[in-house]
């Protein structure tokens, strides 16, 4: 019987390609930190009512008596991170060296596996770690599409990137811990409402940083706010998915099992964009699979 983070986590993968479709529509038309605002924005009304719907419907009304230190720290912690991981990717999108420092953001789930162990105690088996190392190789591969042995990967677009895959396999492990922490068996109900509490704190975090920096975008955000609220729905959606299966599952494992949006964002680019496929790509998605097979058979 297939355990149910698995498709919770397929789904997530895809509706999160689907935001970047919709995302990459947003960023013709206003700013990198704007467009990244909109899934939070226009996110947060969707994750409102998906916990108010969990919570109207739940047994554990002590949910929020039960919010404490650690989880607010968590939440504080792993919502900031995950921001400063996202504005130094927007960085690595102006190098010269986008496809190795991408890739290297792509350490994620290993990184992840690192912070999980530390800080969580969550374990990871040695057959799980040969998947998620060979997951790496495969998106590294499809990342580089001229390879150049003359690289020098110690430089700065380099380590934004491998700074950015801390930060987001930090944020990802903590959440999972806040979740945790309210000491709840629901963890639907106590993941949507760290989701919850995780997008409030980065909204009002990126409106106060925008109204500091460039309060014109949000007349754009006005004008363009029917492409937000798809961008909301569909990054609500995938963080609802994400938060949940990084609850009930090792966030390594999970994160090693999204990898596969990187086909999903390989189909896009030939139906939706009409761009051409290329060999280490194809060589490179394979090799993906194979570190998911090699995880899901050893869980």
């Amino acid at each position: 019987m297939i355990e149910i983070w698995i498709p919770i986590t397929i789904f997530a993968a895809f509706s999160q390609n689907l935001r970047s479709i919709y995302q990459k529509k947003l960023q013709k038309n206003m700013s990198n930190i704007s467009s990244t605002y909109t899934r939070f924005l226009f996110g947060l009304p969707f994750v409102l009512i998906y916990f108010l719907f969990l919570y109207n419907f739940s047994n554990s009304k002590f949910l929020v008596s039960n919010i404490n230190t650690t989880f607010l720290l968590y939440c504080l912690i792993g919502g900031i991170s995950q921001i400063i991981a996202t504005l130094l990717l927007l960085k690595i999108f102006k190098t010269n060296n986008f496809s190795v420092a991408t890739s290297y953001s792509k350490t994620e789930p290993i990184q992840a596996a690192f912070f999980g162990f530390i800080l969580l105690s969550d374990p990871i088996s040695f057959i799980g770690l040969i998947g998620i190392i060979i997951g790496l190789i495969g998106i590294m591969i499809t990342s580089i599409k001229k390879i150049n042995l003359r690289i020098n990967f110690f430089n700065l677009s380099v380590f934004y990137g491998l700074l950015s895959g801390s930060l987001f396999g930090l944020s990802a492990v903590l959440f999972r811990g806040a979740s945790h922490s309210l000491f709840s068996i629901d963890y639907m109900l106590t993941s949507s409402f760290t989701l919850l509490i995780a997008i409030v704190i980065q909204t009002l975090i990126l409106t106060f940083y925008i109204l500091l920096t460039d309060i014109k975008q949000f007349y754009l955000l006005y004008f363009n706010w029917k492409d937000g609220l798809i961008v909301g729905f569909f990054g609500a959606f995938a963080s609802i998915c994400w938060f949940y299966a990084m609850s009930i599952q090792n966030v390594a494992y999970v994160r090693a099992l999204g990898q596969i949006e990187l086909i999903f964002t390989i189909l896009a680019s030939i139906l939706y964009f009409k761009e051409k496929i290329i060999a280490n790509e194809i060589l490179g998605v394979l090799i993906i699979l194979i570190g998911i097979l090699i995880i899901l058979f050893n869980i």
